[in-house]
């Protein structure tokens, strides 16, 4: 549940962003926020994956 929750609120903030984006008239003021979310939610995501694998694969890191 958790995961679908941040997949969920990663796309309602991307495709607002991608719009902006496209339009052109996106500021580093309202993007920034938004790329720091995405950036925790990814560095999160990759942490849980890797201990995910080394519990696969029998190791310790």
């Amino acid at each position: 549940m958790r995961t679908w929750a941040r997949r969920t609120a990663a796309v309602a903030l991307t495709i607002p962003v991608l719009a902006l984006v496209a339009s052109g008239s996106a500021s580093a003021a309202e993007l920034t926020p938004i790329a720091e979310y995405l950036d925790a939610t990814v560095a999160s995501t990759s942490k849980s994956v890797v201990k995910a694998l080394a519990a696969l694969l029998g190791v310790t890191c």
